[in-house]
């Protein structure tokens, strides 16, 4: 479980780094089961499947992979790792026991992948409170020459932002927080070796560089949150989120 000290430093930054949380025998299974989804070796929703925008003429699809979407609700190898008890202790050290899956998404970023610009994870979910906390688990090493997660330490507590400059991602458009809302001379990079674990909340400002490196920089990100949330979107496009932990509460997620 957490120390005080470390719960203070989530609360203050947005985000904690616990080092070598998982070993060798809890990655391997991980990137195994990333190469078959890759390769079509097992089945996987292909519109969960992701490719670099100028990933073609490569030899083998995983060397063009880019980012796989809800591992966990399709394949039982995810599933087991976002009911890891080693990461259940440290989310509930900041949100509470009764922990429930919001989604997870593994990217890849292969060499020459490209950046993920400034923004939140919060506005991309319909959840209140925006107090989600996520588990991003280095595959690989991670450095500044192959992509590293770029973060504003504090901006959390600022409260959402409008995520209103366009952003192209090949030929599918997406949005991010303008330049001018980031303060770059705070910003610092979270360089991590395989294994270590870094939680950051939902509302913390982060990016990712390119990779210019000749190495995948593969990381594993699950997004939790607490089962007292509420749905703020649809009902009728209300999914059923799986607890991990704890107890449902009538009324919320």
């Amino acid at each position: 479980m957490l120390s005080t000290e470390q719960v203070n430093i989530y609360r203050k930054n947005g985000f904690l780094v616990v080092r070598e949380l998982l070993n060798e025998a809890q990655l391997q299974p991980l990137r195994g089961r990333t190469y078959e989804i890759a390769e079509g070796l097992v089945e996987f929703p292909t519109e969960n499947i992701e490719f670099e925008p100028d990933g073609l003429g490569r030899s083998h699809r995983i060397d063009k992979l880019r980012k796989l979407n809800h591992c966990a609700q399709h394949d039982r190898i995810f599933l087991e790792h976002a009911n890891n008890p080693d990461i259940l202790d440290v989310v509930e050290g900041l949100i509470g026991p009764d922990i429930k899956l919001l989604s997870d998404q593994l990217f890849m970023k292969p060499p020459g992948g490209m950046e993920k610009t400034y923004h939140q994870d919060s506005p991309y979910f319909p959840i209140e409170p925006m107090d989600l906390v996520s588990s991003w688990v280095a595959l690989d090493d991670v450095t500044l020459d192959n992509g590293c997660l770029w973060v504003v330490p504090g901006s959390h507590l600022n409260g959402p932002k409008e995520h209103s400059e366009k952003w192209m991602v090949g030929d599918r458009e997406d949005m991010h927080v303008p330049d001018k809302e980031i303060d770059r001379e705070k910003e610092c990079p979270i360089l991590l070796k395989s294994g270590d674990v870094s939680f950051h909340h939902s509302l913390l400002l982060h990016r990712s560089g390119p990779n210019e490196s000749q190495f995948r920089r593969r990381g594993l990100a699950t997004h939790f949150m607490s089962a007292r949330s509420r749905w703020t979107g649809n009902l009728s496009e209300k999914p059923d989120y799986v607890l991990l932990r704890g107890k449902a509460h009538l009324g919320c997620v």
